[in-house]
């Protein structure tokens, strides 16, 4: 199917900023969270939670979102969704209990997971082969912006406002977004009647699960973000307790490696020209396990800094290739049931991150090891993975 580059654009703009909503929601409101623990009179670990609960329902909500938008099209949940999570932003600006705010956090990320799932049936539904790879990479490129930016603009909120305003600025983001749905996008998922049957939906998730080069590739993306969750949860610690940087200097540092991803996603239009998805795949895997070995290199002899910092822009960046490629190969194994795939790829994003995340700090506060010997074995199982379905794909 042809579009006009105006057209996809535009599509990857709207579809890549929905797709961020769902992060945005999470990161935005960090700074903010001293100052959330005083109007709420409670804990630092009970402002925490309020993180937990959003994870939750981006976790949750892939379960259910994909096979919805597979039996009634795809505007309809994504319209649903981005109101719902709208309308929970809203209301937190004007809850004091915290136990309400759990809920309306819960919901925020239950709701906004459907532009995470969604949008990339979406782009199943548009393009096939190299050029389904390309955009899914130019998605990355603009969904990699948001976690470089929300907490620099959650900072710059809290000079002029409070809490309450960083939700509202969360909140008008998603009435712009819902404008974009309603008025620029058309309905991508061409309904037959036998896609509305509701025995329609077990099937598909049975064909889903059937394939087993297509479980490979989602269990691959789930072990790189293992990795990811690991450097998320752990090298705040790593950098300003083992290494004593500077709250600023890790920022940078993080921000950096988030460029990284954007690079990564934007190097893979140009490789897919010399390379197919499997040997991208390769290439990126192999990248994470370098990284993942200057890590533990690091750790295990004398602390050395830039060696650390390689291995995490390493681990970290190859994440942008490897999640282009892995997804549009894994799509292109599901036709009608692209959202059910899609549920299962964002599903799978989360499994080895909520177990292995808290194993960080194992240790204590004042060692990486654990980080690095987690982020080792998780791109070392990705790559025993690749080497599997390779031989059966």
């Amino acid at each position: 199917m042809h579009y006009s580059k105006s057209r996809i654009i535009w599509l990857s703009v709207l579809l890549g900023s929905l797709s961020a909503y769902g992060p945005l929601l999470v990161d935005m409101y960090l700074p903010a969270f001293p100052i959330m623990e005083s109007d709420f009179h409670t804990s630092a670990s009970m402002i925490q939670i309020s993180l937990t609960m959003c994870l939750a329902g981006l976790a949750i909500g892939p379960i259910f979102m994909g096979a919805w938008s597979d039996r009634v099209g795809r505007k309809t949940p994504l319209v649903i969704g981005t109101s719902l999570a709208i309308i929970a932003c809203f209301l937190s600006l004007v809850t004091h209990n915290i136990w309400l705010f759990f809920l309306l956090r819960f919901i925020q990320g239950l709701a906004s997971s459907a532009g995470q799932v969604v949008t990339r049936a979406v782009a199943k539904d548009l393009f096939n082969g190299k050029q389904l790879t390309k955009f899914i990479a130019l998605l990355m490129a603009i969904n990699g912006i948001f976690p470089i930016i929300s907490p620099l603009i959650g900072s710059l909120l809290l000079r002029y406002t409070s809490w309450q305003g960083i939700f509202g600025f969360i909140g008008c983001t998603g009435l712009l977004l819902l404008l974009g749905l309603i008025f620029g996008f058309k309905e991508t998922h061409k309904l037959s009647p036998a896609d509305q049957k509701a025995t329609s939906t077990r099937l598909n998730v049975q064909t889903v699960f059937k394939d087993r080069p297509f479980i490979c590739f989602v269990l691959i993306q789930g072990l790189v973000y293992g990795a990811m969750f690991c450097y998320i949860s752990g090298s705040s610690f790593m950098l300003q307790n083992v290494f004593s940087l500077s709250k600023s200097t890790f920022s940078l540092i993080y921000g950096i490696n988030g460029i990284g991803i954007i690079l990564m996603a934007e190097l893979s239009t140009v490789l897919i020209n010399w390379f197919t998805e499997l040997e991208q795949l390769k290439l990126g895997l192999i990248g994470g396990l370098i990284g993942g070995f200057c890590i533990l290199i690091s750790g295990l002899g004398p602390n050395k800094l830039w060696l650390a910092l390689i291995g995490l822009f390493l681990v970290v960046s190859t994440l942008g290739l490897i999640n282009a490629v892995v997804t549009s190969l894994a799509l292109q194994r599901q036709g009608k049931q692209a959202g059910i795939a899609s549920s299962v790829l964002g599903l799978g994003m989360y499994v080895f991150g909520i177990f292995l995340s808290p194993l960080v700090g194992i240790m204590g506060s004042y060692t990486y090891l654990p980080l690095a010997v987690l982020i080792l074995l998780c791109e070392f199982s990705a790559l025993l993975l690749y080497r599997y379905v390779r031989r059966i794909v």
